[in-house]
């Protein structure tokens, strides 16, 4: 049987240096993050001739394309899963022994989507012209990856960076933002719960190192109900919304403006769903696997009460002494 290995592919500035990197290589970290926060990488780099502090030195700005090679892992044969582009945006250099730590992250600094703080409106618009319109200011690409595309009577960026702005209200539409290989990515988590699982994790399958499973009472609800009483007209709109598997528990009192019944109901979906989606969660540490990716749902089998579906909210690879991940799920939400 042959021996399982993995390493990376790493392109600068368009130019492959995977062989010559290899050679210095002491560790690899990949951050894989659903939404919320920017992807990075990190390489630690042994530098005794003092090569990356001198004329090897990466100039900050400069992109990587990155991505994690594996030989004979779960199967034989070659696999290699693209991670995406990167920009150098730190570099850290230790000695004794000289090292050199190179970050980079997926959100760009050259260009307009941090960093600069704007003050503009749209006014009925639809949530997808406002990320197109983003997007090409920064020179990315969208992935508008959402059946609805709610329209805004107005919305206003006052002081924010474009990124924090389109996080904001996709946060109020209920939905998620990430920033990936040059690409802004809208998408909706309930969409992305409801898919296929890629794989099981097993509680005695040899590739799970250990885990940890946390379940909380506080702050978790059994439904959601919505009223709101328009002064103008006289009329109250209500719903209340309760998920088929919660029996106990509080109900959460929502008062905002809704324009009907079905605009209820979509908020009280919206507003639960904030408040639940953290109520099972599980972190675990086992060996590399490519199906263990930010997005992706799997099945959990033989841990009991807490078997079922979950969602990878954020997965950290690391290539060093070996490949392992340490990989943070959630529990999916039924109907919500």
């Amino acid at each position: 049987m042959q021996a399982r290995s993995a390493s990376i592919s790493i392109q600068y500035d368009n130019k492959d240096i995977s062989e010559d990197l290899a050679v210095y290589l002491k560790s690899f970290d990949y951050n894989d993050v659903m939404d919320g926060e920017a992807d990075d990488i990190s390489l630690t780099l042994e530098d005794m001739a003092e090569l990356w502090e001198g004329d090897w030195l990466p100039e900050k700005g400069a992109l990587l394309t990155v991505g994690i090679i594996t030989n004979n892992w779960k199967k034989n044969g070659r696999e290699k899963l693209d991670i995406g582009l990167f920009e150098v945006d730190e570099i850290e250099l230790t000695g004794l022994p000289h090292e050199v730590k190179i970050k980079a992250v997926s959100v760009p600094d050259n260009n307009t989507l941090r960093g600069i703080e704007r003050n503009r409106s749209w006014e009925k618009t639809k949530l997808s012209v406002i990320a197109k319109d983003i997007a090409d200011n920064a020179g990315m690409e969208l992935f508008y990856d959402v059946s609805d595309d709610p329209e805004l009577e107005r919305a206003e960026q006052t002081e924010e960076s474009d990124l924090s702005f389109l996080q904001r209200i996709c946060k109020d539409a209920g939905f998620s933002l990430k920033v990936t290989d040059n690409k802004l990515v809208i998408f909706d988590v309930v969409t992305y719960e409801a898919r296929e699982p890629v794989g099981t994790v097993e509680r005695e399958e040899a590739d799970l190192l250990s885990y940890n499973i946390r379940s909380k009472t506080r702050d978790v609800y059994k439904s959601c109900h919505v009223k709101y009483a328009n002064t103008k007209s006289g009329e109250t709109i209500e719903y209340t919304f309760t998920p088929d598997d919660k029996k106990k528990g509080k109900v959460l009192e929502v008062n905002e403006q809704v324009e009907n019944i079905a605009a209820a109901e979509k908020l009280a979906k919206k507003k639960l769903r904030e408040k639940n989606c953290e109520e099972v969660t599980i972190g675990l540490s086992c060996v590399g696997s490519s199906m263990m990716l930010a997005g992706n749902t799997v099945m959990f089998h033989g841990f009991h009460a807490f078997d079922g579906k979950y969602i990878i909210t954020k997965c950290s690879h690391s290539i060093g002494n070996g490949y392992t991940m340490n990989v943070d799920f959630r529990r999916c939400l039924d109907g919500y």
